[in-house]
């Protein structure tokens, strides 16, 4: 299956910024930007992959250098979420994760991406916790493709049968809200 991975990073960021601490996917994590340690994790799959940013992030352009930028003037994770899959309308299938998860381990992308060779919405559980990334099959382009507002694919995952993969990467589910979560002060 031709399938590509998707990295949201159009996002504002707010309770982060509200803390005075700037772009979350630019804070340093053990010397490096969050984004750069997530593009790295799903780079290293061998897939392509995409990053959805808002054109005025010179920075995360910069980040994204080795991948491929997909620009989008957006007002929430759905409007992104579109732009991305609209842009890479080519491929059978699409991998989505989120900028600021950097603990998400390659291998777990390498499960979600072997289960959407068969099953058409994917998505890892840890513990009984439902995670990122999560996989969509081509059949889902017209929905994933007309999303708006900031509620991603949330009804599409509530609405679907969901293929569910039992991971023991906790990265599945954490994310930086927070300046806390990077000292490890915090857990998402």
């Amino acid at each position: 299956m031709n399938s590509a991975i998707l990295v949201m990073a159009a996002g504002f960021g707010r309770r982060f910024r509200q803390s005075g601490s700037g772009n979350k996917l630019l804070a340093r994590l053990n010397g490096k930007p969050v984004l750069q340690h997530t593009l790295e994790n799903a780079q290293a799959t061998g897939r392509p992959v995409f990053v959805v940013s808002q054109p005025s992030d010179r920075a995360i352009h910069q980040l994204a250098e080795k991948a491929s930028l997909i620009l989008c003037s957006s007002q929430g994770l759905g409007e992104s979420l579109a732009a991305g899959i609209r842009a890479c309308s080519d491929y059978d299938g699409w991998v989505i994760t989120l900028g600021d998860m950097p603990w998400l381990q390659t291998t777990s992308y390498l499960a979600v991406i072997r289960a959407l060779e068969t099953y058409p919405l994917v998505r890892p559980v840890i513990n009984g916790q439902p995670g990122h990334p999560v996989g969509f099959q081509r059949q889902f382009y017209a929905e994933l493709s007309s999303l708006s507002g900031d509620t991603g694919a949330k009804r599409l995952l509530q609405n679907f049968p969901t293929h569910c993969i039992e991971l023991e990467d906790k990265g599945c589910l954490l994310d930086v809200d927070y300046p806390a979560t990077l000292s490890g002060k915090e857990t998402a």
